[in-house]
C-alpha cells in the first residue's frame, strides 16, 4: 500500500510534466535521450505538484481532494492547449554525440547497467527508519506532515494550549533563547504567544508539506509509512539527477561510476532512509544544475531548460534556509551574462522562477517560520563573523569581478589569456586547503562546546576534524581520488561545469570549515549529503575516467585497481548502514498506547528530564495520534490553583485527562484530586547510537516505560 502511494505521486507527476514540456518542443526535437525527457518531465511534474500543495498548506487549505482538483485542472489545460495547437504527444529526442570511455561497448549496456541500480537503489533505499518520534528533526517533519493533512494548514491552532493561563506557561511550556517565540510546547514547536494558542512549526516546509501530500492518500500507519518512504523515493530520484549532470559532463560510463558510488555510500544509504530534508534537497539541486548546464550551451535556443533550472534550484529554497548561501554565485551568473553581449530575454526563463522562488522562501520565512529564521539567521551571521575571510574574499572577488567587467567589458575575449594561471591558482588552493584539512587541522585545533538551547547541553564541537570525519563514510581514497577529481574539473572548467562546480564548492567549504554538531554525529554528517558527498564522488569518477582515458595499458590498469579500490572502500565503509535500520517495530506499540485511551484525550507527562519522555513519545501522540499533550516541565512553578480550576475547565469541555507518570518523574501535584491507573506502556526499539569522536556502530536499546493514570473529576 505504501509503495502504491510513491508510485502514484510520480505516475502522477510524469503526464503533468510531460504535457508542459510538450509545449516547448512541438515543432524541434528535445536535446537529449528520451530517459533525459522523461526524467525532466517528472521533475518538471513534481515542482509544479509540490508548489501547489505548499501554496494550499500556507494559506490553510491543503487537501487531497483540492490538490488532486488543481492537478486534474492543469492537465486539462496543457491538453487542451496540445489539441488546439495540434500538438503531438511523441517527441523527437535528439542526443547529443558525446565522446565515449569505452566506445566498444554497446548502447544497451547502459540501459541495463540502470536497470541493475534501480533494483539496488530500491533495496537500499526504501527500507526506511520508523523515526515518528519528537525532540529530533526527523520525527518532526514526519509529525508535522501528519498534522498538514489532518488540519490542512502548517501553523498549527491548538485549542488546549489556547485555554492554558498564562500563569501555567512557566510550568508546562519550556522557556528558549529565542527572539521571537519565547517557549516551546515540544522541541521544534515554537509558542509565539499571539495569536493565543498558535504553534509556529520549526523549518521551512515544503518537505513537510511533501509528506502531507504522501500521508493523506492512505490511513492509519500505512499513511506514515508512506511519509517514511518518501525519503527514499527522492533519494533514487536525486542520484538520478547526480547521473545525468555527470553523464553531460563526461559520458554515461563515468556516470554509471558516479551512479555507483553514490548508492553505495553510507551517507546516501542512510538519509535515504531518514525522513529529513537531505534527500529531497539534494534531489532539487542536482535536477536544477542538470538543467541549468543544458541552458548554459544555447539560452536563446533551450527556454525549457532555463525553466527547470529556475524551478528546480528555486524550490530548493523552499526546502532548506542554508540554500541562500548560493545566492551570490546565481548573481554573479546574472552579471557575466550581462557583460557578454547585454541582458536578453531569454536569461528571464532562468533568473525570473528562480527569483520568484527565492522571493517565496523570504515571505514564507517571515509569515510561517519566523522563529526559525530569525534563529538561523543569526547563526548565519555569527558563522560568517567566525569565518570573516570566506565572505570577505568572496565579495573581494565580485567587486574586482564587477570592476574588470565593466572597465573591459568590449575586450572580454582578452581575458582569456589569463584563465590556465588563474585555474592553477584555484586547483592549487583547493589542493592545498584539503591538505591542511586531512594532515595538519585535525591537529592544531581543539574542541570546543556550544550550549544547546533545547536541553541546555554543552555540545562539543570538532570543526577541525570534519574533513577527517567526511572520511570515516567516503575512505580515505574516496576523499583523495574525489580532491583529485575536483581539482581536474577544476582545471578543465568549461559553461555547462562552471556553476555546478560553484554552488558545490561554496557549501563544501561553508560546512568542512564549519558545521554545526549535535549529539548524533552519523545526523551531523547529514549536511554533506546534498553537495559535498555527491562532489567528491563525482571527482573520483571524473578522475577514473580521465586516467582510463589515456588509453595506455599501463595507466588503464592503475585506473581500474584505483577504481575498484574506490568502490570498495564506500562499500566497506558502509557497512552497519546497510543492515541497520532504526526504531523497528515502533508503530504497533503506539498503537497499543493509543488503545488504552477514551477519545477527545489530554495527556500530561511527568518528566522531569529538560528532554523527556512528553517530548520523544509525546509528540507522535499529538500530531500522529490527535490527542492533546502537555508536559509538567517546572513542578516548582505550578500555581495549583490555577492548575485546579483549569482541569475543572477541561473536563467540563468534555476531555479525558490522564496523568502519564514515568520513572523517577514528578509527583501528582494537587493531593485533593484522585487518579486511576488504568494501565501501564512499555516501548521498546532500537537505534543506531549517537556518537561525538568516532564513527557510530553500535546499537542501542531504546526503553520508554510509565503508567497511565486517569485523572477523575473532582466536584469540590
Amino acid at each position: 500500500m505504501s509503495i502504491g502511494i510513491i508510485i502514484i505521486i510520480l505516475g502522477a507527476s510524469l503526464p503533468l510534466g510531460w504535457l508542459i514540456m510538450r509545449q516547448f518542443f512541438a515543432k524541434r526535437p528535445f536535446p537529449g535521450t528520451s530517459l533525459e525527457f522523461i526524467f525532466a518531465a517528472l521533475t518538471l511534474g513534481i515542482i509544479v505538484v509540490g508548489w501547489l500543495a505548499f501554496v494550499l498548506a500556507e494559506i490553510g487549505k491543503f487537501s487531497l481532494i483540492t490538490l488532486l482538483f488543481l492537478w486534474g485542472g492543469l492537465l486539462l489545460f496543457f491538453a487542451w492547449r496540445i489539441w488546439r495547437n495540434k500538438i503531438g504527444l511523441h517527441t523527437t529526442c535528439a542526443p547529443a554525440v558525446q565522446k565515449r570511455l569505452l566506445p566498444f561497448l554497446p548502447d544497451w549496456v547502459e540501459g541495463a547497467a540502470l536497470g541493475v541500480w534501480l533494483l539496488t537503489a530500491v533495496f537500499l533505499f526504501l527500507r526506511p527508519h520508523q523515526f515518528i518520534i519528537g525532540a529530533a528533526d526527523a520525527g518532526v517533519y514526519v509529525n508535522l506532515g501528519a498534522n498538514i493533512a489532518r488540519t490542512g494548514r502548517i501553523l498549527i491552532q491548538n485549542d488546549v494550549l489556547a485555554s492554558l493561563p498564562p500563569a501555567l506557561y512557566p510550568a508546562f511550556l519550556r522557556p528558549i533563547a529565542n527572539t521571537v517565540a519565547p517557549h516551546y510546547i515540544f522541541p521544534a514547536f515554537f509558542v509565539i504567544g499571539e495569536p493565543v494558542g498558535e504553534i509556529t512549526p520549526q523549518f521551512y516546509h515544503l518537505h513537510a508539506v511533501w509528506l502531507a501530500v504522501a500521508n493523506s492518500m492512505g490511513s492509519g500507519n500505512a499513511a506514515v509509512q508512506a511519509e517514511l518512504l518518501l525519503p527514499g523515493m527522492w533519494a533514487l530520484l536525486g542520484s538520478l539527477a547526480i547521473y545525468f549532470t555527470v553523464r553531460r559532463i563526461a559520458g554515461w560510463e563515468v556516470a554509471l561510476l558516479a551512479l555507483a558510488g553514490v548508492t553505495l555510500n553510507a551517507l546516501q544509504i542512510w538519509f535515504a532512509r531518514y525522513p529529513t530534508t537531505e534527500s529531497l534537497t539534494q534531489f532539487l539541486l542536482w535536477a536544477g544544475l542538470w538543467s541549468l548546464s543544458a541552458w548554459m550551451m544555447k539560452p536563446e535556443k533551450r527556454p525549457l531548460w532555463g525553466l527547470l533550472a529556475g524551478l528546480a534550484l528555486g524550490q530548493s529554497f523552499l526546502v532548506r534556509i542554508d540554500m541562500l548561501f548560493v545566492l551570490p554565485i546565481f548573481a554573479l551568473l546574472a552579471v557575466w551574462l550581462w557583460a557578454q553581449d547585454g541582458w536578453k530575454r531569454a536569461y528571464n526563463w532562468f533568473f525570473l522562477p528562480l527569483l520568484l522562488l527565492v522571493l517565496h522562501s523570504l515571505v514564507h520565512a517571515l509569515w510561517q517560520s519566523r522563529p526559525y529564521f530569525f534563529e538561523l539567521f543569526g547563526f548565519a551571521l555569527r558563522l560568517l563573523q567566525v569565518n570573516w575571510l570566506i565572505p570577505a574574499s568572496a565579495l573581494l572577488f565580485g567587486l574586482v569581478l564587477l570592476v574588470a567587467l565593466g572597465r573591459y567589458r568590449d575586450r572580454l575575449h582578452q581575458l582569456g589569456r589569463f584563465k590556465r594561471p588563474f585555474l592553477g591558482i584555484l586547483v592549487f588552493i583547493f589542493i592545498i586547503w584539503v591538505g591542511y584539512g586531512w594532515f595538519a587541522r585535525p591537529y592544531l585545533g581543539e574542541i570546543i562546546t556550544w550550549n544547546d538551547p533545547y536541553s541546555s547541553n554543552a555540545v562539543p564541537q570538532v570543526n577541525h576534524e570534519n574533513l577527517i570525519r567526511l572520511g570515516w563514510y567516503l575512505s580515505p581514497i574516496g576523499v583523495w581520488l574525489g580532491a583529485l577529481g575536483i581539482g581536474l574539473l577544476i582545471w578543465k572548467v568549461e559553461r555547462k561545469t562552471a556553476v555546478m562546480l560553484a554552488v558545490n564548492l561554496l557549501l563544501t567549504l561553508i560546512y568542512i570549515t564549519n558545521i554545526r554538531a549535535n549529539p548524533h554525529q552519523i545526523y551531523t554528517m547529514r549536511r554533506y549529503v546534498p553537495a559535498t558527498m555527491p562532489l567528491f564522488i563525482i571527482g573520483g569518477a571524473y578522475f577514473g575516467g580521465w586516467l582510463a582515458g589515456h588509453k595506455k595499458i599501463g595507466i588503464s590498469a592503475l585506473a581500474a585497481l584505483l577504481t575498484i579500490a574506490w568502490l570498495a572502500g564506500f562499500v566497506w565503509s558502509a557497512r552497519g548502514f546497510i543492515t541497520q535500520v532504526d526504531y523497528q517495530g515502533i508503530l504497533p506499540q503506539f498503537d497499543q498506547f493509543d488503545g488504552q485511551l477514551e477519545p477527545n484525550a489530554l495527556l500530561i507527562f511527568n518528566a522531569p528530564a529538560a528532554i523527556d519522555q512528553g517530548d520523544f513519545i509525546g509528540t507522535p501522540l499529538q500530531f500522529l495520534k490527535g490527542y492533546n499533550v502537555l508536559t509538567l516541565r517546572n513542578p516548582d512553578a505550578l500555581d495549583t490553583q490555577q492548575f485546579a480550576e483549569t482541569l475543572h475547565q477541561w473536563q467540563s469541555d468534555g476531555r479525558n485527562i490522564y496523568w502519564i507518570d514515568v520513572p523517577n518523574g514528578h509527583d501528582w501535584p494537587l493531593s485533593d484530586w484522585d487518579l486511576n491507573e488504568i494501565g501501564t506502556y512499555d516501548i521498546q526499539t532500537a537505534a543506531l547510537e549517537g556518537s561525538y569522536d568516532h564513527r557510530p556502530t553500535q546499537i542501542n536499546t531504546i526503553h520508554w516505560q510509565g503508567r497511565i493514570l486517569a485523572v477523575l473529576p473532582n466536584n469540590q
